[in-house]
């Protein structure tokens, strides 16, 4: 990986919009320019590159063994005592602006602006932001290695889901799923909802029991590599859905099926938003859509750019988008799909490939495909 490349990016990129240096901070933002997953807490760690010449390092002195020696970068170390923000503000500019990490806490940016009034700060979209919304080769690589764990553990997942077994189990049976495949953290803590709860998105994985009759919403991610995954399914506990059930999958599915044919260059995130949108509305459940169609994924299992109903940005080849409609019943049930998508040259490839059809979970007969 060509950390240099990026680092040369991110200068043409402060150049172009007036900037004299950009601060990154978060772990996140700090592994994108040196490689090295870093999570100091509050004590400061940094990347500052400016236009011109090496970038610089900051980081706490107790850390000296995680860093790698690296020649594109001048290293700082610092101690406890010592002003971190103090060693910052000498290795900015002058004068000018200085686009900050949108991650870092406004206590040591209030600190900075003290120390160096003669500067104006900006977020960091401009630059961190615009760099990372395009992921390159080895970005996508990793991304479907990590899409390619979550399809097996869906997989995996859905097997183990019988009457009896609580939300939490299953929830626990994801996280030791990703863990059998050389995954230690999660995008985020797996989402079961078993029945009612199905009908709220964000829903908790608790202590419900799943039974027979019920829709079962699985949202689930891992970390590979500092990659993220991220996908949706909902299955049907039982061997024949109602029709009711059907019918809402169904319009679930086309909805996410037409958005993600829509994904390529030039066309504006709120469109892919819109066409899902519509033809749940179309169905008569618009009201019960209620969250936006995706989000950006990478480093982070939510980042720019955001699929909402008012984005006009246009997306462009290397975004990587989550495309997920769904329909929600407040006290009975819901239904999700979930795919990650990359875009390409002319259109967009899946990162997750596990059928899209409606699968009936019955302890006796196995897994049926609707």
């Amino acid at each position: 990986m060509s950390y240099r490349k990026r680092i040369e990016k991110a200068q043409i990129l402060l150049k172009e919009k007036n900037i004299k240096a950009v601060i990154a901070t978060s772990p996140s933002n700090f592994f994108y320019f040196t490689g090295t997953w870093l999570d100091s807490h509050e004590r400061l760690q940094a990347v500052v590159v400016t236009q011109n010449g090496k970038p610089s390092l900051i980081v706490h002195e107790m850390s000296k063994e995680e860093i790698l020696p690296a020649d594109l970068f001048d290293t700082y170390f610092w101690k406890d005592g010592e002003s971190s923000i103090e060693l910052l503000a000498k290795l900015l500019p002058e004068r000018g602006s200085i686009s900050v990490d949108n991650q870092w806490p406004s206590q040591n940016l209030l600190t900075l602006m003290k120390l160096t009034n003669h500067l104006s700060f900006v977020d960091s979209t401009e630059v961190i932001g615009k760099l990372r919304i395009n992921k390159d080769q080895h970005e996508i690589a990793q991304l479907k290695k990590s899409g390619a764990i979550a399809d097996d553990v869906m997989k995996e997942a859905i097997q183990f889901i019988k009457p009896g077994i609580t939300e939490k189990e299953v929830a626990e049976e994801i996280k030791r799923l990703f863990a059998s495949h050389e995954v230690a953290d999660l995008s985020f803590s797996p989402i079961v909802g078993t029945g009612k709860n199905g009908a709220i998105p964000h829903h908790q994985s608790g202590d419900t029991p799943i039974t027979e009759g019920d829709m079962v919403v699985i949202d689930l991610g891992g970390i590979k590599d500092h990659y993220c995954s991220d996908m949706t399914r909902t299955i049907y506990v039982g061997s024949e859905p109602p029709d009711e059930i059907q019918k809402v999958y169904e319009i679930v599915k086309c909805a996410q099926a037409e958005a993600v044919k829509a994904v390529k260059p030039g066309v504006p995130l709120k469109e892919i938003d819109r066409i899902a949108r519509d033809i749940i509305t179309q169905e008569g459940y618009g009201k019960h859509f209620t969250h936006r169609t995706g989000h950006g994924l990478g480093i982070d299992v939510h980042e720019e750019p955001f699929v909402t109903v008012n984005n006009d940005q246009l997306l462009e080849e290397g975004m990587v988008i989550s495309v997920e409609p769904g329909i929600y019943l407040n006290g009975r049930f819901g239904v999700r799909i979930e795919d990650i998508v990359v875009v390409t040259a002319t259109g967009c490839e899946s990162l997750n490939h596990f059928t899209h059809e409606m699968i009936a979970k019955n302890e006796n007969a196995g897994l049926t495909i609707q």
